[in-house]
């Protein structure tokens, strides 16, 4: 740690251009590059603008045009855009006049609300882009087979179908031809705010033990992380295999030692390494500690593999990383605070979905900074229960929404790290899975909805495109004064630490 009293400058490249970091002064200061960036002076860390301006992150996420494609809005979207908007087969038609109408009317509502930022979950719709200078999250896809907060029996099932060897060539093929389609296709865009993997990944596991499935499951399969389990049931041939076994010679003194963890027999590394059925523990506690320490493994290649590609065709836009699921991920501060400092050395922003009430956020974003010392975004939020309580005709809640939602977000940027939030979701409109649940007649999926109260996605307009006002207002009023009260969290004291 510097003391105050020196002032230390040097120069070095990063993936945000120049830095000048200025210690005496508490600053780290971005010349402008033509690209989004970051900032750090005083205390405060900010996105900043290609033309070097600080900004913070507001966005909406799931602009998606499937909800222009309700049966309870078919009639509006046709009076209001014409037949242009999707094809007779329900194509939405990216570029046509009707789509940029589209476009021109979600850009006027950003601008009316201080918006700035196209989030996650929005195809990169050109129509869209045109229409106004929002940022905008280029997601770089990639099959995995984990999905948004998957409890371990489902893991278990999806790993088992797709272990995402990613110490094979093959995942390294596949990373870099990504990278080669779509990180070269928006290098050199001023409007990119970052790259961005996934949708909560498991890096943490929430077990289902009242679930059949979990009852269902080996010793080993209860104990054992998923994506472990998955990798250790390869053959012998496969790298992930091979980098397990190589996790086991560091840990054990013989492969008998190491077999008798895990309930069977081997004498050499060779008959361990062609082991692919593992149900027993002898040990659970040393099985669970292999676990964790190949995850790691697993996960440092992750993001290594990933950061590589994204590099090699692009060294100047912000690598967002993973959006991290923290209404789990901070249930298991222990895993949660390994797997930050593993990943801090691969992403320039700490992404994450949280849910939840300032209050409830507070604690976990404070450690999340104090393990990683870089900016947060968060990029997926919302506050229930009173949106899936409420269906879109039920107003009287849009008053509270509107006052929870500008007092949450004047706490959130008084925090020095904060820089982004992104809201989950534009439209209150019916959810694509049920509208198609509905239209093929999948009875027991559209209950499944209308029990869980996951009908219609949170938003700020109606499906017929009018505005939420009781609701957006006080938001939009609350954003106006968030860049001066971000602004003041560096004073008086380093918050820094």
């Amino acid at each position: 740690m510097l003391k105050q009293s020196l002032t230390l400058r040097y120069v070095f490249s990063a993936t945000i251009g120049l830095l000048i970091l200025l210690a005496g002064k508490g600053s780290c200061k971005t010349l402008p590059t033509g690209f989004v960036g970051l900032e750090k002076e005083t205390g405060v860390w900010w996105f900043k603008t290609p033309a070097g301006k600080q900004f913070l992150s507001i966005g909406a996420n799931h602009i998606e045009p499937s909800y222009w494609q309700s049966p309870s809005n078919s009639a509006f979207v046709l009076k209001t855009y014409g037949a242009g908007l999707f094809s007779p087969d329900g194509v939405f038609q990216d570029g046509s006049p009707a789509a940029e109408k589209w476009g021109r009317r979600v850009a006027t509502n950003f601008n009316n609300w201080g918006f700035n930022t196209f989030g996650f979950h929005n195809p990169l719709s050109k129509s869209l882009h045109a229409a106004g200078p929002a940022y905008y999250v280029v997601v770089l896809e990639v099959p995995v087979p984990w999905g948004w907060n998957m409890p371990r029996s489902t893991l278990v099932r999806a790993f088992k179908r797709n272990p995402v060897d990613v110490f094979s060539d093959a995942f390294t093929k596949a990373v870099k031809s990504n990278a080669a389609a779509t990180v070269q296709a928006y290098a050199n865009d001023p409007r990119v705010l970052g790259y961005a993997y996934t949708d909560g990944p498991p890096w943490t596991v929430d077990d289902d033990p009242g679930e059949a499935a979990y009852q269902a499951l080996s010793v080993a399969g209860k104990t054992i992380h998923p994506w472990v389990f998955a990798l250790m049931a390869r053959p012998a041939e496969a790298k992930g295999k091979q980098a397990w076994v190589a996790l086991l010679k560091e840990r054990y003194a013989s492969p008998e030692k190491a077999a008798a963890t895990y309930a069977c027999a081997a004498s050499t590394w060779d008959e361990l390494a062609s082991k692919t059925v593992w149900t027993s523990l002898a040990d659970t506690a040393k099985a669970t500690e292999d676990s964790q320490a190949f995850l790691l493994k697993a996960m440092r290649q992750w993001y290594a593999v990933r950061k590589n590609a994204i590099r090699e065709f692009d060294q100047n836009h912000l690598i967002l990383g993973d959006k991290l699921n923290m209404n789990r991920d901070s249930k298991y501060p222990g895993p949660l605070i390994q797997s930050l400092n593993l990943m801090k050395d691969y992403v320039d922003v700490i992404t994450l979905q949280y849910y939840g009430a300032f209050e409830q956020q507070r604690d976990t974003l404070a450690l999340i900074y104090k393990t990683t010392q870089k900016p947060i975004l968060n990029g997926d939020t919302t506050r229930n229960p009173l949106w899936v309580d409420s269906p879109p005709g039920a107003t009287a809640c849009y008053d509270q929404l509107g006052k929870i939602y500008a007092d949450d977000i004047v706490k959130l940027f008084s925090l020095p790290y904060y820089i982004g939030w992104h809201h989950c979701g534009y439209m209150r409109g019916l959810r694509q899975p049920y509208i198609e649940a509905l239209k093929r007649g999948d009875q027991k999926t559209v209950e499944f909805y209308v029990k869980s109260k996951h009908v219609y996605r949170e938003g700020f307009v109606s499906e017929f495109e009018e505005p939420l006002g009781s609701f957006v207002n006080p938001l939009s009023r609350a954003l106006a004064n968030c860049e001066k009260i971000h602004r003041a969290a560096g004073a008086p004291r380093d918050q820094t630490k």
